[in-house]
């Protein structure tokens, strides 16, 4: 097994085989969850504590990977993302869609990736404004997957 170098100057062993993460790819910020009536919503006072014990949920799973999706927005979204990221998750964020023929696809994109890229992204599918809970956009599946590729997104 070879040794690998680690940025504070010491160095570790190489793992022999592919490294499995515990992943958890559709958690929904506290909008989300209070806009639709989640009885959960109700047990929080606030999106600070509705992001605090998702985290701390994370954490007591083993959970390393997480994806925060809400349906077509992403600004609902910045708050957890932010607080993930800050205890250690690894946070891919995205937004769920729904296509013209009724498909839901979650739509993930690079780990770095701003919230302002992806703003643009869903408007580029036609949500200019956030009146519906559930919106449905522009593409059809396989126009959206066409786009996904173009956006450089991952669909589920």
């Amino acid at each position: 097994m070879k040794d690998c170098k680690q940025s504070n100057g010491t160095t570790a062993p190489l793992p022999r085989g592919a490294r499995f993460f515990k992943c958890a790819l559709q958690v929904n910020p506290f909008a989300y969850v209070k806009r639709h009536g989640y009885p959960s919503a109700a047990r929080f006072k606030n999106e600070d504590e509705y992001n605090a014990a998702i985290v701390a949920s994370c954490q007591r799973q083993g959970i390393e990977v997480i994806a925060v999706t809400d349906h077509y927005r992403i600004d609902s979204a910045e708050n957890l993302i932010e607080k993930a990221r800050a205890s250690g998750l690894k946070v891919f964020p995205g937004f769920e869609a729904v296509t013209k023929d009724g498909v839901h696809l979650l739509c993930l994109f690079e780990l770095d990736v701003d919230a302002q890229y992806i703003g643009k992204v869903i408007a580029n599918c036609g949500i200019l404004e956030e009146k519906h809970d559930s919106p449905i956009g522009k593409y059809d599946t396989l126009e959206f997957l066409d786009e996904a590729r173009r956006w450089q997104a991952l669909c589920i």
